[in-house]
């Protein structure tokens, strides 16, 4: 019984994809494990730290609580300020009604002098 071509190239074939499909499984094995080891540190990590979250969760109402009246007392500073800086100065003013009167009294010069001409 003789082997024909076509019976070597099937076998070859097949060693090949029986050797790949090996190496797949290995390398599932070898994720899958380290996947398993992750997920107890990850387990452990919670466990040791589960009293400092516990606390830590507790405290976030009051927190929130506490940023927003900090909040409402910037906004109120806030307001303050731009209040402060942004009113109508009364100085200013001041000047500007002496720059009017000025003008006026340098027009009606002005037009006094125009019609002695």
């Amino acid at each position: 019984m003789f082997l024909t071509y076509q019976d070597i190239m099937g076998f070859i074939v097949s060693f090949i994809v029986a050797i790949l499909g090996i190496a797949v499984l290995i390398l599932l094995i070898v994720a899958l494990v380290k996947f398993i080891n992750t997920i107890r540190k990850v387990n452990k990590l919670l466990d040791d730290n589960a009293e400092d979250i516990g606390k830590t969760v507790k405290k976030l109402p009051e927190l929130t609580e506490s940023i927003d009246k900090t909040l409402i007392s910037v906004n109120g500073t806030i307001n303050e300020v731009n209040g402060t800086f942004l009113a109508p100065n009364p100085a200013v003013n001041s000047v500007t009604r002496i720059a009017d009167i000025v003008e006026n009294v340098a027009n009606v010069i002005i037009n006094l002098l125009a019609k002695r001409n």
